[in-house]
C-alpha cells in the first residue's frame, strides 16, 4: 500500500497542476480576446474597443500580481492545507493567530517567573530563574558578585529567511544551533534592533533554536533587513568570542 505521505504529496502535486493549468487557460482566453480586440480596433467601428483592451491588460496584470503574492505567502507559511487561494489565506491567518497566542503565553510565563524570582534569594541561581528577555538587564553590580563564569559560544546561523507577507509586513525566520545561551542572544538582538514587531515566537526544534518574527515594514526593506540581522548576529558573535 502506498504510504500516506506519498498520497498527500501526489494530491498536492495534482492540485497545483490543476491550478496552474486553469491559470494558463485564463491567460490564453485573455490573450485571444486581446488579439481580437486589437484587430477590431483597426477599423473605424472598433475604435471604442480600445478601452476594453486596456481593461483586459489591467486584469491580466492584476491576476499575475495576485498569483505572485500567493506564491510568496505559500513559501512563508509552514503548513498549507490546500493549494487554492482561499485555503492559503486562511492558513496564513491561522498561522499569525497562533504566533500571537504563543506570544501572549510567553509573556504570561515571563511575568510568572519574574514574580517567583523576586520572592527568592537573588543570589540563589538567579540567572536560571530570570526570564529570557530580562537577563540582559542584569546590572554590573550583580555580575561582579556572581562567582560563576558563564561559557559563551558564537551564534551559528543555519538559515535566515525574510519573506514578504504583504505591502507592509515581513516574516523573518531564523534557525541557529542550540549552543550555550544562543536563545538569549537571539532575543536580545531582535530587541536591540528596535523593529516594529507584530508577533514573535522562539522555540527549540530538533536541537535547533528557531526564531520567527512578524515585522511591520515595507517590502523594499526586505533585503536591507536581512543584511542588518546578519550584521547584528555577527557583531554579537565576535563580541563574545573575543
Amino acid at each position: 500500500m502506498e504510504p500516506l505521505e506519498n498520497i498527500a504529496e501526489n494530491q498536492n502535486y495534482w492540485e497545483m497542476t490543476d491550478m496552474l493549468w486553469n491559470d494558463e487557460l485564463q491567460r490564453w482566453a485573455m490573450d485571444e480576446a486581446l488579439t481580437q480586440s486589437y484587430e477590431y480596433s483597426s477599423s473605424p467601428e472598433g475604435a471604442a474597443s480600445t478601452i476594453a483592451s486596456k481593461t483586459i491588460v489591467s486584469e491580466r496584470n492584476r491576476r499575475k500580481k495576485l498569483n505572485d503574492k500567493l506564491l510568496e505567502l505559500r513559501g512563508a507559511v509552514p503548513k498549507i492545507s490546500k493549494l487554492d487561494k482561499a485555503s492559503t489565506i486562511k492558513d496564513a491567518i491561522d498561522y499569525i493567530q497562533d504566533l500571537q497566542e504563543q506570544e501572549r503565553r510567553l509573556q504570561a510565563e515571563i511575568m510568572e517567573l519574574e514574580s517567583k524570582s523576586m520572592k527568592k534569594d537573588p543570589r540563589f541561581d538567579f540567572d536560571q530563574e530570570l526570564p529570557i528577555l530580562l537577563r540582559s538587564k542584569k546590572s554590573r553590580c550583580d555580575q561582579i558578585y556572581d562567582h560563576r563564569v558563564p561559557i559563551v559560544y558564537p551564534i551559528k546561523v543555519h538559515e535566515l529567511r525574510v519573506n514578504s507577507m504583504g505591502e507592509k509586513t515581513l516574516l523573518v525566520s531564523l534557525t541557529c544551533s542550540k549552543a550555550g545561551d544562543a536563545m538569549i542572544k537571539i532575543c536580545e538582538i531582535f530587541e536591540s534592533m528596535k523593529l516594529k514587531i507584530i508577533a514573535a515566537n522562539v522555540a527549540i526544534v530538533s536541537g535547533m533554536v528557531k526564531k520567527t518574527v512578524l515585522i511591520e515594514a515595507d517590502m523594499g526593506e526586505k533585503d536591507n533587513l536581512k543584511i542588518k540581522i546578519e550584521r547584528a548576529i555577527s557583531a554579537v558573535s565576535d563580541h563574545w568570542s573575543t
